[in-house]
C-alpha cells in the first residue's frame, strides 16, 4: 500500500501545512518533503469532532484510523471540509480487530467513494491483496511474522498478485 501511494509524483511537489490523524507512523509525511507537519494523535483527538479541526491545512492523512471511529462518516466530511488541496486515507479490509480503544468498521473502495465524492473532485482509491495473503496473514496474524515464515519466491510471487475483489488493505488520494 503504502509503496503505492509512494508512486504518486504528484506528492513530492506540494508544498504548505498538512496534518496526519491517527498514531502516525510517519510513512506518508515522508512522501511529502515540502509539507510541514503536524500530528493529532487518536482518540486524544477525535477525527470526528469538529473541535479537532482548528483550522484548515493543505494536507490531511487518515492512515488506518477511521475503522476506529464509530462514525467514519463524519470523519470524512470533516478532512473534505478542512482540506484545501490533498487528503489521503487509508484502512485495513482483511487484517483481524484491533482494538485502539475500539475497532468498528471495515470501508470498501466504493463506499470511500461515495463518502469523499462531494468533497473531492479526483478522487484515486485503490486496494491490494489477494487469497493466498489474506490466508497468509490470518495463519500469522502478524506481517513481520508471515514475511519470515514465506520462503522469497512463492511471497514475491504474491505480493505482485492482486485481486481487487479480495482487498488486504485500500487507500485512497483524493484531490480537490
Amino acid at each position: 500500500m503504502y509503496s503505492r501511494i509512494g508512486l504518486n509524483h504528484e506528492l513530492k511537489s506540494i508544498k504548505g501545512e498538512g496534518v496526519e490523524f491517527g498514531g502516525s507512523n510517519g510513512i506518508i509525511q515522508n512522501m511529502l518533503p515540502l509539507i510541514k507537519w503536524g500530528v493529532r494523535l487518536y482518540p486524544q483527538y477525535d477525527i470526528t469532532r469538529e473541535s479537532s479541526f482548528e483550522r484548515n491545512w493543505d494536507v490531511i492523512i487518515a492512515d488506518q484510523v477511521l475503522e476506529h471511529t464509530a462514525q467514519p462518516w463524519d470523519a470524512i466530511r470533516l478532512i473534505g471540509e478542512h482540506t484545501k488541496r490533498m487528503a489521503i486515507i487509508t484502512v485495513p479490509f482483511l487484517i483481524g480487530i484491533h482494538p485502539s480503544p475500539h475497532d468498528y468498521w471495515r470501508m470498501t473502495p466504493r463506499i470511500i467513494n461515495d463518502l469523499t465524492k462531494p468533497y473531492f473532485a479526483h478522487r484515486d482509491i485503490q486496494s491490494w491483496g489477494n487469497a493466498k495473503v489474506n490466508y497468509w496473514h490470518a495463519v500469522y496474524n502478524r506481517t513481520s511474522t508471515l514475511l519470515a515464515n514465506i520462503p522469497e519466491p512463492e511471497l514475491e510471487a504474491e505480493l505482485n498478485n492482486n485481486d481487487p475483489k479480495k482487498p488486504f488493505v485500500i487507500w485512497a488520494v483524493l484531490t480537490k
